[in-house]
């Protein structure tokens, strides 16, 4: 019953705020045509990811995506089994794999085990980052831009894709390190079941992205000890009236 729920943040506690979107959708596929040749394009056009090249002009609407995590079920009042519950009017709507599997066309499934590449078991790791325990979304673009090897930039290139546009993260967050191990057989990262890997970083940012103004808008503030941090405290400018900044990974609308 929807009056059994409860929202997150009640009416008259919420606030403004801007969901940010963390893909780099439009830089990451600009880059990808400019730098395949016509036939790799049109082998990755073909590929798992190819009918997404058309998005590059999607807009990330944050009013929209902000309004609506405001309305965003206790999860201490419904079950968040089957995806994030929001109260929007009378009714109360779901995000769920379903539904993300059906907006993005990404494959389901159960993730396969993926060895941790090694200079000895990974070609692409002994190439391009020999020296490197780990490699962040900065220094996979430079290699991608870089490599001159026809077979390594296709390769290179479905990862990159892959943690810039679906995985979408800020530029100094390191990357997965077995999806190196992984794009070494494109036939097996195109079985890969990329949107149930999507949908559970999406899922699991949507269940952070207010986690923050929650906690300072509805727990209460524990009593300073001292009449001194009690005056400071009243000086300070309440948090509830500031514009707050959510990060937001994307596909997912990303």
């Amino acid at each position: 019953m929807v009056g059994e729920m409860k929202l997150m943040i009640e009416e008259e506690q919420k606030f403004q705020g801007k969901a940010l979107s963390l893909s780099h959708t439009k830089t990451a596929i600009t880059t990808i045509k400019e730098k395949f040749t016509e036939q790799q394009l049109q082998m990755f056009e073909q590929s798992c990811f190819g009918h997404l090249l058309g998005i590059e002009d999607l807009k990330w609407t944050s009013p929209i995506v902000h309004g609506l995590l405001l309305r965003k079920a206790d999860p201490k009042t419904v079950s968040q089994l089957n995806g994030i519950k929001f109260i929007v009017g009378k009714k109360v709507i779901q995000f769920t794999a379903q539904q993300f599997c059906i907006v993005t066309g990404l494959r389901f499934g159960n993730l396969p085990f993926i060895p941790i590449p090694t200079n000895e078991n990974c070609s692409l790791k002994r190439k391009y980052f020999a020296n490197d325990k780990t490699v962040n979304l900065l220094e996979l673009e430079k290699a991608f831009l870089e490599c001159d090897d026809v077979d390594d930039v296709f390769k290179l290139g479905f990862l990159y894709f892959a943690v810039f546009v679906l995985l979408g993260s800020e530029k100094h967050v390191h990357i997965d390190m077995r999806y190196l191990k992984l794009a070494e057989d494109l036939e097996d990262f195109g079985k890969y079941p990329w949107g149930a890997v999507c949908y559970a970083k999406t899922n699991a940012s949507l269940l952070r992205a207010l986690c923050a103004d929650y906690q300072r808008v509805k727990v209460p503030t524990k009593t300073a000890k001292t009449k001194n941090l009690e005056r400071n405290q009243q000086q300070r400018q309440p948090v509830d009236q500031e514009s707050t900044t959510s990060k937001v990974f994307p596909m997912h609308f990303r």
